[in-house]
């Protein structure tokens, strides 16, 4: 699946989540896409971010296919990630995210649960920073300090705040458009575990 036929399944759950579907033959649809669904279905097995593959024009691209942030995954927002940089100079991850109506909860806001789940992409993603992946979450904890509108630029942003052994404490925060705005709507705190060698 390429990123253009991801973003344009999104297009499609949006407009079936935003408008009746009166004027539609829904049997003439459904048909089609199931049509395109055994068509996708018949080609080549994707292998999975951690799966391995001698040719190297189809080994995986990891993060693209991620729950939150993988372009190639229909189901994510998706949120981009790059780097960044504190005040005192320590490396960010920034995930840039804007969230339409599949995401809502309260009216004109973000679901808390689907916050929950961009800081843990972003902050697991922070984890790396260390120069030893392989940590997984092992705690979470978020504190909602206001809403989080929809339809707005977001930035999630994660540090390392500290790094023993095998747990990596990460802290992030979720800004509207920019981190010097205003306060952050949601900040988090996450223990990441690596496994023992």
């Amino acid at each position: 699946m390429s990123a253009e036929l991801a973003a344009a399944v999104r297009r499609l759950a949006l407009a079936l989540h935003s408008h009746e579907t009166d004027g539609v033959d829904e049997a003439v649809a459904i048909a089609g896409l199931d049509e395109l669904t055994i068509a996708l279905q018949n080609g080549q097995r994707r292998l999975r971010w951690y799966e391995r593959d001698p040719d190297p024009s189809r080994r995986p691209r990891g993060r693209e296919l991620t729950a939150w942030s993988g372009v190639l995954n229909a189901a994510a927002p998706p949120m981009a990630l790059g780097e960044g940089e504190l005040d005192d100079g320590r490396l960010t991850i920034d995930g840039r995210v804007r969230l339409d109506r599949l995401r809502e909860g309260p009216p004109g806001f973000v679901h808390g649960g689907v916050v929950a789940g961009l800081f843990d992409e972003v902050m697991g993603a922070a984890q790396r920073l260390t120069q030893q992946p392989g940590a997984m979450t092992g705690r979470l904890t978020l504190r909602y300090r206001r809403p989080t509108p929809l339809d707005t630029d977001l930035l999630f942003r994660a540090w390392i705040e500290d790094d023993r052994s095998r747990r990596v404490l990460v802290r992030a925060a979720c800004y509207v458009d920019a981190v010097d705005q205003e306060p952050p709507t949601a900040e988090a705190e996450a223990i990441f575990v690596r496994r023992a060698r």
